[in-house]
Formats: C-alpha cells, sequence, structure tokens
C-alpha cells in the first residue's frame, strides 16, 4: 500500500475504535483502491443495483466509487444531471444508521462547483449533511493516475462548522479525537471551519498566505481578480492586442506572460485579462504568478478530475495579493534588473572558456556581489516559510533561553527548542525559527540575552553538544539573519539515519505542528520501522 492507502485505512480503524462501531459497510465499485483489501467489514456490496435491497443501517459506510463517470438523471435532483458516483454516494447514505458516519472518496469539485453546491443542498434536504473534508496523501493512484481526490464524510447530525485537515499516517488519532471532541486549531491535526468560506485545501492555504503578507507588508491587499479585471477574452486565432493585460495559460505549465510576444502556446490556450490600470500593473502581476505563492493560486485553478484545464469562472474568483502602484513599479524595475543581471552573467559565462584573462576578474567582482544577493535570498526565504506558518517541518520559538513571563533564563525554554530539533532529526528534518512567535509575528532574538552574533551562536552551538551530541554537528545547520529590523536564528534540520534523543534518554519525534515524546512500545515500534537497515 502507498502512503494515501495506508492513511485512509489507519483512519477508518481509528473511527471504528472511537465511535465503537460494529455494523460497517463497504461499497467498492472502483477498480482503484483506496483502502487495504484485508480490513474487514460487516458487509461489502460491490453491485450498485444491490443497495436498494439492502434491509439493514449501518454505523460506518465507505464508499469507493469510479470517478470521471457520465452525468445522469436521478431521484435526488429530477430535473438536473448530477456524476453518476455522486449518485451512488446519495443511494449509500440512505443506508446509515442515525448516529453514523460515512465516508466517500471523491474529486475535490463535489465540494466547491456549481453542480456541487445543487447536490449538497439536495443532500441537505434529505437530512445528509457534510461535516468532515480531509486532504488524502498524494499519488494515491499512481502508477494508473496522478489525479489526486479527497474524503469526505457524512452524517444525520448537522455540526455547525465543517471540519478539515491534512490527512498524514501520523496524525489520524488526534484528527479523529479533534473531530470527535469538536476542536482542533490547525489543518495539520483539524481545525473547524465557516462551510461557506471553505472552497478547497490550496484556496485555504492561499488566502491564509495572503493575509500572512498584508500583515508582513501593510501595503499588500487582497484582490479576487473579478474585482481588477475589465475582460477576460478568448480567442480562436489571435488576440486584439490591449494595453495592460496578461495572459493565462488555460493548459499546461507555461508561464503568465504581459505582451503577446511572448506567448510560448498558441493564443487560443490563453486567457486575455485586460486589468485595471487603477489598481494594477500587468507587469506586476505576471510577475506575481511566478512567485511560489502565485504557482500555488495557478495550480489552484485547474479543474476536471483527469485532464487538468483552467475555466474562466476559476480566474474570476481566484485571489491575488496587490501593493500599491508604486510599490508595483519598483518591482517590476527591480525584476527587470536582475534580469539583466541574469543574461550579463549567462554572456560572461558562455565566454569564460574563450577569455581565461577574465576569470580573476569575475571572481573579485562575483564575491562582492553574491554575499548581498545571498542574504537578501535567505531572508526572503525566511519570510515565505513565516507566512506558510508552523507545520511538520517548521518551527517557531520567540526566545531561546529566556522565558518571556518571568524575564529570567529557563532551561524549559532551552528544553523545547532543542527537543524539537531532535524531533526534526528523527523524523524528515525540518527548520526552527527563533525570533518568531507563535502569531508569526517578529520578535528577534535581541531580548533573549543577545550580546553578539558570535555568542549567542557559541550559547546555541553548547546547548546542541550538551544535550543532543556533537555527533549531530553535520545535520545541524544555523546562522542569524537580519529580518528587517529584528535578528532570527534560522536552524536547518536533516533527517538522520540514526535515532537521535534529548540528553541521552528522551526520544522526541516531530509528527505534526508538535513535537511528541515516544516512551515504551511506541518509541520501539517507531524506532525499528524509521531507522531500520
Amino acid at each position: 500500500m502507498n502512503k494515501g492507502q495506508t492513511a485512509i485505512t489507519e483512519l477508518i480503524k481509528e473511527f471504528k475504535t472511537a465511535y465503537s462501531i460494529e455494523n460497517d459497510l463497504l461499497v467498492n465499485l472502483s477498480t482503484f483502491q483506496s483502502l487495504d483489501p484485508k480490513l474487514e467489514f460487516s458487509k461489502v456490496q460491490r453491485n450498485e443495483n444491490e443497495l436498494n435491497s439492502i434491509d439493514s443501517n449501518f454505523d460506518l459506510i465507505f464508499g469507493d466509487f469510479p470517478f470521471g463517470m457520465n452525468r445522469i438523471e436521478t431521484e435526488l435532483l429530477p430535473n438536473k444531471k448530477i456524476s453518476q458516483n455522486w449518485n451512488s454516494i446519495f443511494k449509500s447514505l440512505k443506508l446509515l444508521n442515525d448516529k453514523g458516519f460515512a465516508f466517500f472518496v471523491a474529486e475535490p469539485s463535489i465540494i466547491y462547483s456549481k453542480q456541487a453546491l445543487d447536490f449538497l443542498n439536495a443532500i441537505n434536504a434529505n437530512q445528509f449533511y457534510l461535516n468532515l473534508v480531509l486532504k488524502i496523501p498524494s499519488k494515491i493512484y499512481e502508477p494508473h493516475t496522478n489525479f489526486q481526490p479527497i474524503l469526505i464524510g457524512f452524517s444525520k447530525e448537522e455540526y455547525q462548522k465543517l471540519f478539515i485537515a491534512d490527512l498524514d499516517q501520523d496524525n489520524i488519532p488526534t484528527i479523529v479525537q479533534n473531530f470527535k471532541e469538536k476542536k482542533g486549531t490547525e489543518l495539520e491535526n483539524g481545525i473547524w471551519v465557516n462551510r461557506d468560506s471553505f472552497q478547497s485545501f490550496s484556496n485555504f492555504s492561499i488566502l491564509n498566505q495572503i493575509g500572512s503578507l498584508k500583515t508582513q507588508y501593510k501595503e499588500y491587499k487582497e484582490y479576487q481578480l473579478s474585482e481588477i479585471a475589465l475582460e477576460i477574452n478568448l480567442t480562436r486565432e489571435s488576440f486584439e492586442e490591449k494595453p495592460n493585460s496578461i495572459y493565462i495559460p488555460k493548459i499546461g505549465t507555461s508561464d503568465v506572460v504581459s505582451s503577446l510576444s511572448n506567448l510560448k502556446i498558441k493564443p487560443q490556450n490563453y486567457f486575455q485579462v485586460v486589468l485595471n490600470n487603477e489598481i494594477v500593473l500587468a507587469d506586476y502581476l505576471a510577475l506575481f504568478y511566478k512567485s511560489e505563492l502565485g504557482q500555488l493560486i495557478l495550480n489552484s485553478l485547474n479543474t476536471g478530475s483527469f485532464i487538468p484545464s483552467i475555466n474562466k469562472g476559476s480566474i474570476q474568483d481566484s485571489f491575488v495579493a496587490i501593493p500599491k502602484l508604486e510599490e508595483q513599479k519598483l518591482l517590476v524595475h527591480t525584476n527587470s534588473k536582475l534580469e539583466d543581471l541574469q543574461n550579463t552573467i549567462e554572456d560572461l559565462r558562455l565566454e569564460l572558456s574563450l577569455n581565461p584573462k577574465n576569470a580573476p576578474i569575475i571572481l573579485e567582482k562575483f564575491d562582492t556581489i553574491q554575499g548581498p544577493l545571498k542574504t537578501l535570498s535567505v531572508e526572503d526565504e525566511i519570510l515565505a516559510l513565516i507566512r506558510k506558518g508552523e507545520g511538520k517541518q517548521i518551527e517557531f520559538k520567540q526566545t531561546f533561553s529566556k522565558n518571556i513571563h518571568t524575564q529570567k533564563k529557563d532551561p524549559a525554554i532551552e528544553k523545547s527548542s532543542l527537543k524539537n530539533v531532535v524531533g526534526f532529526l528523527n523524523a524528515k528534518g525540518g527548520t526552527l525559527l527563533i525570533g518568531v512567535a507563535d502569531d508569526n509575528e517578529i520578535t528577534g532574538i535581541e531580548d533573549d540575552f543577545y550580546k553578539s552574533n558570535d555568542k549567542y551562536l557559541l550559547n546555541f552551538k553548547n546547548a546542541i553538544n550538551s544535550k543532543i551530541g556533537s555527533e549531530f554537528y553535520p545535520l545541524i545547520e544555523y546562522d542569524i539573519y537580519k529580518i528587517w529590523d529584528k535578528k532570527v536564528l534560522k536552524v536547518d534540520c536533516q533527517p538522520s539515519k540514526r535515532a537521535c534523543f534529548y540528553d541521552t534518554n528522551e526520544f522526541y519525534v516531530r509528527t505534526n505542528p508538535a513535537t511528541d515524546r515516544l516512551e515504551g512500545q511506541k518509541l520501539i515500534e517507531y524506532v525499528n520501522r524509521r531507522f531500520a537497515k
């Protein structure tokens, strides 16, 4: 089994245990395997036509249906057609007990498309409610297809909010517990959100990052593209040149460009978006779409089960982050200078082998340029990490030694940072940022008994040596960087090939946006699984 199948299987097992499920049903109509075939159910149904003949109800139902099937007329929506697998969901739900739960693997469009709105409203009218949406680990159906579904959960009780989570093998018990107890504050362990505000996991991440961007840079504003687009045009042959326009590819991975001369594929495969020049410059927005956040937004626009494509509606509804026009002009100008520098470097590289006398001069000039630019690059990387927030591989700590409540040095505070380093080493690696508060505010390390970079770094190194061990030095890189007017310690940890302990006997592992201590049988099982040769 791959990670996706294992995660779904373990989730169903955990639900069965947490809710003492005794009577459950598997409806398996798909050739794809979403569960471990060895997982036992009270009843297994592989023929949809026989669902109507089942005369009992179930505490838990799991449905595995084909994707991309034809739309059909159904009793659920007599005057409209819906996808055949959605109708299978409705037929399965009619076998659910009043206190039961039903889970289905489905395409993401089932929670945001216009067709989905009609379907969910009709489901609600029949007193079935979507209360849970889980993001499944990627590549669940490879090598057959790279299509990425989601897991949705229904019950007959309507919850006030929608529970969403990023499903992973390591966080399943916490997700089920948070769902059962109606708690949770972050996506990795589950969080309750307003139903109307959630469209997709990518959109949820986009809005969070834009919110953080607006916090970091007060001049940024959030817009839907429909608010700044004067026109969105398609063509069968060629576009009319219109000022202040960008061209978004409907298919493929070509760049968004701001000039017809820069189109890489045929014009009929682009949308022409004419922009309001009082709000945004086309050159800026084309540059924005090249950023990590911009790429995430473009990827989120893809619709369709198996052939990703972008439609006009998804473009109109998408969000972008835009600063003031003066800032946009500065960013575009700076980008132009960087492109000039890149072209100059490429020309020098091509001619270097034919003119070795220039090598010493190039080296001398390069050293004076690389240092400042590299520092700026790391600063941008740190700001991007802060915008994403804490997660499995990123942790923030306001201080390393000082207790902010007592204003005194506190060994427990140091341990809090160091056990995260141990947790990263024992898991998949990660980054610790010291000088950043839990709410993403950059507080800096200057008030953390800081005297100089060298003394602060030496104190950190001594703590690693004392509590973790010098043999792990090669896996831990750390340095201090100035972010705006504050200093932040960035600690990068690689995954270790051997078990790492805090103070020789405490074992920690990063499993979600927290670091857990493992003991006894759980410790033995994890070490055997993680560090098996």
